[in-house]
């Protein structure tokens, strides 16, 4: 989806300095990433007066609503809910009665592209969030790495057949380009300020390479969701919770 918008730089103690320290030396990237992933933790968590808005498929299921950081967070959780419900049912029933499923019965002679599109919009629901856009990003970045290999709607099918058995896997890539491009977007203001649009890209690309890799190779699988109903709040906590373990995980090596 090209190079995320920057939205500036928020005024969070520490992270412009260790990412100013990551320009200077890109040994320094991975700390400067654990930084960023603390204060947006902090962030997403942070319980002001009020209620989160939300549409009635985005309700909060016990989580405290509050101000954009909240929002954030349930939004997120939400959306990791809806793609573990596709995956399940893609696996159990097939992409075709999955897209029946959620709500979408045109779509025979439709090509790969137009049924990704379809599953993109069907994910990521509409808000005014400057995270939604990450959200939305992140997402079509997942649904580009489950299809990477098929060119047809028949091989993504199979694909998702298969990949599917890994619902928590899935769900952490997800989480890894959420806050990769979270990054991106809030520090890309900073960054530009400092360094050339060529050492900028290659800053940001080091840096979700490197939130891929942390991701995947260091974290081990915590959930069983298996026999998850995926319609339930327990599935919205379980996708919150895999949300954190991917800042957890980049937060330990600050």
């Amino acid at each position: 989806m090209g190079t995320s918008k920057s939205y500036g730089s928020p005024k969070w103690p520490g992270v412009n300095e260790q990412v100013g320290k990551a320009i200077a030396d890109t040994k320094k990237v991975v700390g400067a990433i654990g930084t960023f992933a603390d204060a947006y933790k902090q962030f997403i968590n942070a319980e002001t007066v009020g209620r989160a808005s939300t549409t009635p498929t985005e309700k909060t299921h016990g989580m405290r609503g509050g101000g954009a950081g909240a929002t954030a967070r349930n939004r997120a959780a939400v959306a990791g809910a809806k793609l573990g419900k596709f995956l399940s049912s893609a696996a159990s029933l097939g992409l075709g009665r999955t897209l029946e499923k959620f709500g979408f019965k045109d779509l025979a002679g439709k090509s790969l592209e137009e049924i990704l599109n379809v599953v993109l919009d069907s994910l990521c629901g509409k808000g005014g969030l400057l995270d939604d856009s990450a959200m939305t990003e992140a997402m079509a970045k997942t649904l580009d790495e489950l299809s990477k290999d098929t060119k047809t709607v028949e091989e993504f099918d199979v694909q998702l057949r298969s990949e599917a058995k890994d619902i928590e896997g899935i769900l952490r890539i997800y989480y890894a380009h959420l806050l990769a491009i979270n990054f991106e977007q809030k520090e890309g203001g900073f960054v530009r300020e400092k360094i050339s649009r060529e050492e900028c890209n290659r800053f940001f690309s080091q840096s979700r390479e490197l939130i891929r890799t942390i991701v995947t190779e260091e974290l081990s699988r915590k959930h069983d969701l298996t026999s998850l109903d995926w319609n339930s709040p327990e599935a919205v906590s379980i996708a919150n919770a895999i949300n954190h373990e991917v800042l957890n995980i980049l937060i330990a090596h600050e």
